[in-house]
């Protein structure tokens, strides 16, 4: 069965962009942005919109590499994941957005197709965009024609400053960073019955499997909540909210896991290290982008109790501390999680994928929270 979700502005919505970097154009490191489709111009990184993947087996990195070379004409030589999740506005109307940051190498620009809608293509050099003075870039194979970096919004200022780290912490020869790591994405099938993919947002949330351990004797357990009326178990989480008031506490992925999280459960948790951003592709009814979301972008967290004496006492009295739509907890040990996994016995059809990333790295390998940047707008 098809779902779709229609946009709330109360929400946040979530985004691709693309730092394209490039050594074989002109010798030297260096990253590729476009010109905006608006009649007051101004540059930009590639990106924004994004088609929804076809299948379960592709990911948003899939999606964001198809946009750049849509934008650019150019192929991405190399996709090398997701580096950064910066909230930020959207220029077309303040919606509070989440710019998922993708980096990719840039090869031989011999191989060049039309940009769409007519971009422009410029070349930038690190260190060229990050505060607002005077700076030029040049144009794709035409190096004479320079254009002053104007940026259409002035967020792109927080993408420039990553790009420019990046390409001074950049391995080419290994093409590889450990500047910002990895954030490894998966898929989920899409829950639609048209293949059409209109450029569109996504609904941004954020998820946790929260792990505990009873006592010292006890391996780590995970504790998932039974929704009234579904039939499987599933990871807490909710919509990230748009900070529209000073006492708005659930405005990004790490605040959402944590004030979501402790209101479903009953007890304060804290998100320890990001597991994956999972994309589920909605229908879209009319292949309306303008009400319809066309995919559920999923922040996923591991995450730990703050008290252990408040998990006993919630665990012995379910029904004082979960929140009213949730039915029961289900408490199981690792091992009995990955049978739910290998079952698929979990809520939602992204969830199964969300916890098979969390077996697949050790503690060490998850993800830092401080690769969810902050772009300083409110």
């Amino acid at each position: 069965m098809a779902l779709f979700i229609e946009k709330n502005s109360k929400f946040g919505e979530a985004s691709v962009t693309i730092i394209g970097i490039t050594r074989e154009i002109y010798g030297r490191p260096q990253y590729v942005l476009v010109s905006a489709d608006v009649p007051e111009g101004g540059l930009k990184f590639p990106g924004l919109t994004f088609r929804a993947p076809l299948s379960g087996k592709e990911t948003l990195e899939d999606s964001a590499r198809a946009m750049f070379e849509e934008q650019t004409g150019l192929e991405i030589e190399q996709m090398l994941g997701l580096r950064a999740i910066v909230p930020t506005r959207s220029r077309h109307n303040n919606q509070w957005i989440f710019r998922n940051v993708f980096l990719g190498v840039v090869g031989d620009a011999d191989k060049r197709n039309t940009p769409s809608k007519n971009r422009g293509v410029y070349i930038a050099e690190p260190g060229q965009g990050i505060a607002p003075k005077e700076d030029y870039v040049i144009s794709l194979a035409n190096s004479r024609e320079r254009v002053p970096l104007q940026w259409v919004k002035s967020d792109n200022q927080i993408i420039a400053r990553i790009a420019t780290d990046i390409l001074y912490n950049f391995n080419w020869e290994k093409l590889s960073t450990d500047w910002y790591r990895k954030i490894p994405c998966v898929g989920a099938p899409p829950q639609t019955q048209s293949t059409e993919r209109p450029l569109c947002c996504g609904l941004a949330v954020a998820s946790m499997m929260l792990i505990y351990r009873p006592n010292e004797n006890e391996d780590l357990h995970v504790i998932l909540l039974k929704r009234k009326g579904d039939e499987y178990p599933g990871y807490a989480g909710g919509k990230i909210e748009t900070p529209d008031f000073e006492d708005s506490q659930n405005i990004d992925p790490i605040s959402c896991c944590a004030k979501e999280g402790s209101e479903e459960f009953g007890f304060l948790i804290q998100p320890r290290a990001l597991i994956c951003c999972a994309v589920t592709p909605l229908d879209m009814p009319g292949n309306d982008s303008g009400k319809y979301y066309n995919s559920i972008i999923n922040y996923s967290f591991v995450a730990e109790p703050t008290n252990p004496r408040e998990v006993e006492k919630a665990l012995r009295n379910p029904e004082k501390c979960l929140e009213g739509k949730m039915e029961a907890y289900a408490v199981e040990s690792l091992d009995a999680h990955r049978d739910r996994i290998f079952r698929r016995h979990l809520r939602m059809p992204d969830m199964p994928f969300i916890g098979e990333q969390f077996f697949r790295t050790s503690p060490g390998d998850k993800i830092s929270l401080t690769q969810i940047v902050s772009s300083g707008l409110k």
